[in-house]
């Protein structure tokens, strides 16, 4: 039954994370509703973003990657984007994680030591449980 999901699954439960909820919570407690414009600005970028990587996918049939490469011929400009690309990722996903891992220490400061074993245990169990249901 989990396969038929795909890797949906696991993007969506790592998308909300302790992180999110930890930072929502106290952006929202510190400054209320002054801060909605940030989410209509983000919400509209990221509509203009994911319709301008769908066009260019539908259009030219190919991803960002491939996009890249056909379109810098200079091989050193080419070697720019790709480097600038990579960065951005790695540097996106650091910020993003570091988010996640320090709402998820936060919360788990606040319940104790107990539920930091109780946590390792689940962590143990479910990912055996995973690992079985791939095989």
């Amino acid at each position: 039954m989990i396969k038929k999901f795909g890797p949906g699954l696991l993007v969506t439960a790592a998308f909300i994370g302790p992180g999110s909820i930890a930072t929502a919570s106290a952006a929202g407690a510190n400054f209320g509703f002054v801060l909605l414009w940030a989410l209509l600005f983000s919400l509209i970028a990221t509509i203009v973003l994911q319709e301008m990587a769908a066009r260019l996918g539908l259009v030219s049939g190919e991803g960002l990657s491939q996009a890249l490469r056909t379109t810098f011929k200079n091989p050193l400009l080419s070697r720019l984007a790709v480097i600038l690309v990579v960065a951005a990722i790695g540097v996106g996903n650091a910020a993003y994680e570091a988010g996640n891992i320090s709402g998820a220490s936060l919360g788990l400061q606040s319940l104790g030591l107990a539920a930091c074993a109780l946590v390792g245990a689940n962590c143990r169990v479910f990912g055996s449980l995973w690992r079985d249901l791939n095989d």
